[in-house]
């Protein structure tokens, strides 16, 4: 997978993921798979091994459901926007947006460093609140984050 694309405007970097693939894409390259697939276990099955035919079908449920999970994720991004003396997180998730705001003064950018086989980690803190940032950038991305952000808040 390739790292997220991330953009910050004047006031708001948005994180989204990087997809490489549109629906119809995905959509065409199940197909073709799923041809393919049962295409070669038919010809076990007119061999006399049929029992192959269920596996294909199980292996294409498989397939199927992993894309269909995938799917989900499709229009998932953060979204960080410092407006005067405030900064507004919105995270979306499988369609649903949470948005938290926090005081433009009191707002730290916390980074985490990667321990052992780990991802480093990126949030916003304030008053005993914590927003984890960053889910889909790598952890030189996370790292580029927060010194921009820790810039454009002063601190």
């Amino acid at each position: 997978m390739q790292p997220a694309q991330d953009r910050f405007s004047d006031r708001t970097l948005v994180v989204e993921r990087n997809m490489s693939s549109s629906s119809a894409g995905r959509r065409w390259f199940f197909g073709s798979i799923v041809l393919v697939s049962f295409g070669i276990a038919s010809l076990w099955a007119l061999n006399g091994a049929w029992y192959v035919l269920p596996f294909a079908g199980i292996e294409m449920m498989v397939l199927a459901a992993a894309l269909v999970a995938f799917e989900r994720h499709v229009g998932d991004r953060e979204a960080i926007t410092i407006d005067g003396d405030r900064v507004v997180v919105e995270r979306t998730r499988m369609g649903r947006t949470a948005r938290h705001e926090f005081s433009r003064y009191w707002a730290q950018v916390v980074l985490t460093p990667a321990s052992g086989r780990g991802h480093s980690g990126l949030a916003m803190r304030s008053h005993g609140r914590q927003v984890e940032i960053g889910d889909y950038l790598t952890d030189d991305q996370r790292a580029a984050v927060a010194d921009e952000l820790r810039r454009r808040l002063g601190t």
